[in-house]
């Protein structure tokens, strides 16, 4: 077996999906990362462990090469004294000696601890103007607005570039210094047996600098949070469900980068009359059996206000009229329709002469 079987270190079968193996290094390195176990020897070395597994275990080309030198080693072909992990190189370590780093889990790390965890192989790359994280929030609409279009406002908390230090995270006046702990590149390096890996620098957090005087107001992190009311536009004929997407109203970006986007989900209210399929609007009416049996005109809502219906004579309960192009109309699309579906009426409680003129109506029919 290798030196090291990545499966048993993350916790997971020899069968784990991508997904699988995915949240099982998250739940470990929320539980072993050095910024909560401040100190702890014990933790930074399984910290280091898991990050290996989770850089060779994520990529499906690293872990079939990496299945394929276990299985040589289990059946006698195995190099003595080690494996050459040479296949997983990513930089320099030497011949036989695979260098692991963390410049592909920034965005992972970023989900688990927040901003501050972008790690970045080198310090060319690490503090480089990066675009903010999108943001997304659900948005109540109500129907009426949804279907004509219009303005509406929303809070949305957010982090945003600290004006005081412009997003340098240092205090005006001041500059940051190199990291004394990986002296301006940003990683260290470990060599282990038979390889080595790269890491983020646990005291610049892959910086490359320190700031001796950490911004005041946003304590070092270059940005601070804040809530602002936004304006949003409502399109005409939004759908429930539908996402509006507003740019540059995202979370601050990094190192002067532009801010990220921002998604609003649309929840479309529901009308205490209408209901919307697609474009198309359905609403119910009543009328009595004389007016289904003869015909009638009767008033009827729709989104443009009043109108007149004709009802043809001998309207069945549960049809269907069409009011055309009285339904939502959408911008580039045709209006749909407005439906409106009959109840009919049955008389109860009726007179002696009522009953004996329906009747004589059923003997004649």
């Amino acid at each position: 077996m290798p030196e090291k079987n990545f499966y048993n270190v993350l916790g997971v079968s020899e069968t784990a999906g991508k997904d699988e193996i995915r949240r099982a290094f998250r739940n470990l390195a929320k539980e072993y990362h050095p910024d909560a176990n401040k100190g702890d020897k014990d933790a930074e070395k399984r910290f280091k462990e898991i990050s290996e597994a989770y850089e060779v275990l994520s990529d499906r080309d690293k872990r079939a090469e990496y299945d394929q030198l276990r299985k040589a080693r289990e059946t006698g072909f195995g190099a003595p004294g080690g494996f050459d992990f040479s296949g997983f190189q990513k930089g320099g370590g030497g011949p036989g000696r695979g260098t692991f780093s963390f410049a592909d889990l920034g965005g992972l790390f970023s989900d688990i601890f927040g901003r501050e965890a972008r790690y970045s192989p080198n310090a060319g790359r690490t503090y480089r103007p990066q675009k903010g994280e999108e943001l997304v929030f659900s948005l109540d609409i109500p129907f009426d607005l949804a279907v004509r279009g219009g303005k509406t406002t929303l809070r949305v908390p957010r982090n945003e570039t600290c004006r005081r230090c412009g997003g340098s995270g240092a205090e005006p006046g001041s500059s940051p210094t190199p990291c004394p702990t990986c002296k301006g590149t940003g990683t260290v390096s470990d060599f282990q047996g038979a390889f080595g890996f790269s890491r983020p620098c646990p005291r610049c957090f892959g910086r490359g600098t320190i700031n001796s005087s950490p911004c005041r107001d946003c304590k070092g992190a270059g940005t601070v949070r804040h809530t602002r009311t936004i304006t949003v536009d409502i399109p005409a004929g939004v759908k429930d469900g539908a996402k509006i997407r507003l740019p540059g109203q995202g979370e601050a970006g990094i190192a002067g980068g532009p801010a990220g986007d921002l998604y609003l989900l649309a929840r479309v209210g529901k009308h205490p009359e209408f209901e919307r399929k697609g474009n198309d609007i359905y609403s119910q009416i009543t009328v009595t059996m004389v007016q289904a049996t003869l015909g009638a005109k009767v008033p009827v809502n729709t989104l443009d206000g009043t109108v007149t219906l004709t009802i043809p004579a001998g309207t069945q309960p549960g049809a269907k009229l069409r009011l055309r192009n009285r339904g939502v109309k959408s911008a580039g699309k045709q209006a749909g329709h407005h439906y409106v579906v009959i109840n009919v009426k049955i008389p109860e409680n009726l007179s002696s002469r009522q009953e004996d003129l329906l009747r004589e109506f059923e003997g004649i029919s």
